[in-house]
């Protein structure tokens, strides 16, 4: 098949799963399948599930029937032979109405009984009552679990990438790419309280109206990219659940120097409550950073409360992961401050760190929209310098924004594998739906 040179002539394409023939969904477990048989396998495997040919012959037909009528057996006897494998198969992901619930108890009545029921809260999520969190028996440790739901917290966001409108097409239409992305960013920051609120103690499972957020954002600043709105809808999810994290941070983290400046990056340790005394010793500075629209932190003067998922105190995740998050104000805040970067460079920037890391983890289409896209913003970008006198010679200053990339690379790389240590050795108590939204 030849591979499109342009974005006039991109094409993708889509396959039918090769278990039940339906539209695919995508590559789960080595094989082309759509998400409900690739949901099957997943069952299947992670519960030891044992079934009977329904007609006991082996050889019942698996096509485009009803998912219900079809024979089980079957059905997991041809993902088998056709070469789905069981080695990427999480043995933590779990269906939530698959598994025991353990239920749910108020803390009064749990510190009273002698079950093995945890006490949680059930938040809800921004704009609607969707519940997270679910106390259950972990399948592989049969020991007291957390299941998180991450449907729950993304579906507005697949909404949006899968039927997403842009109301202000009439409006952006003699935009450039880049100028696309601009708009769309300062569109995002304008909601953001320039007088956020610096919280102290903060749980756990509060952090996900945050993310829920974030991933709204993140989702319709994509979906202004023409070339990531060509994709098929489950190559841009797949897109979105990779790069929400990365595209979080660095917003993050620029819009923090933006609105505190030099104050976020050298602020001293002042606080006689400082929840982590060893950041006193590693950092001779009480770095700020902004959780939301609306709240920001200092590191060192605030805690976040994982009794909920995990054994391990809050300054053990903070030994973890603190150090990668504070390498983040070296490698953007730092740059961001001495070069005084603007909106457009600080989209430029967005745009290759996310299309860079989701090319080098999905490649395929992905990749060749990626670097289509990221060719058209670069000659952008030049027009860009081009209109102002001051940015004649722009070599140094573009060489040091690919450095800020390529190191924001690496310590994604990092921090993945560090998260794959974490889960490894069980140091979260926790089961997501969906793993990979939480990997980076």
């Amino acid at each position: 098949m030849e591979v499109p040179t342009s974005s006039a002539n991109l094409t993708h394409f889509t396959t039918n799963c090769r278990i039940c023939l339906k539209d695919g969904h995508g590559q789960h477990f080595g094989l082309e399948t759509c998400r409900a048989c690739a949901a099957f396998f997943r069952r299947t495997v992670v519960l030891n599930r044992k079934y009977k040919c329904s007609k006991r012959t082996g050889k019942c037909e698996i096509g485009t029937a009803d998912e219900k009528l079809l024979c089980k057996f079957c059905r997991f006897k041809k993902c088998l032979d056709l070469g789905m494998t069981t080695e990427n198969v999480r043995t933590d992901q779990v269906i939530k109405n698959e598994e025991e619930v353990v239920p749910i108890t108020s803390p009064a009545s749990s510190s009273s009984s002698s079950s093995s029921s945890l006490s949680i809260s059930t938040p809800e999520l921004a704009g609607g009552v969707d519940r997270v969190e679910y106390s259950i028996i972990h399948p592989k440790t049969r020991a007291p679990a957390m299941l998180i739901d991450v449907n729950a917290i993304i579906k507005r966001s697949r909404a949006i990438l899968e039927t997403y409108f842009l109301e202000d097409e009439d409006a952006i239409g003699h935009l450039n790419p880049l100028q696309r992305m601009v708009h769309s960013l300062q569109k995002i920051r304008s909601k953001q309280n320039w007088n956020p609120e610096f919280f102290v103690n903060i749980k756990f499972y509060d952090m996900f109206a945050m993310w829920e957020k974030q991933m709204l954002d993140t989702a319709e600043w994509l979906m202004h990219s023409n070339e990531f709105r060509q994709l098929p809808p489950h190559e841009r999810v797949a897109i979105f659940k990779i790069v929400w994290a990365v595209w979080r941070r660095f917003e993050r983290y620029t819009m923090t120097a933006e609105i505190f400046g030099q104050k976020c990056y050298d602020e001293k340790f002042s606080s006689k409550t400082c929840f982590l005394p060893y950041f006193r010793v590693k950092f001779p500075f009480f770095p700020i950073l902004l959780h939301s629209h609306e709240c920001a932190a200092r590191f060192g003067d605030y805690f976040i409360d994982y009794s909920n998922v995990s054994d391990h105190g809050f300054e053990r995740f903070n030994n973890v992961f603190g150090g990668k998050m504070i390498q983040y104000y070296d490698i953007i805040v730092k740059p961001f401050l001495e070069m005084r970067l603007s909106i457009t460079e600080v989209t430029y920037v967005l745009c290759q760190i996310v299309w860079n890391y989701a090319g080098r983890r999905l490649q395929g289409q992905t990749q060749t929209a990626g670097e289509q896209f990221l060719e058209q913003i670069s000659d952008n970008l030049h027009e860009y310098y081009e209109t102002r006198p001051e940015s004649q010679n722009y070599a140094s200053r573009l060489t040091k924004m690919m450095q800020m990339v390529n190191q924001m690379l690496n310590v994604q790389l990092k921090r993945e594998a560090t998260m794959d240590m974490a889960m490894l050795f069980d140091m979260f108590n926790i089961v997501l739906t969906e793993p990979e939204f939480f990997r980076v």
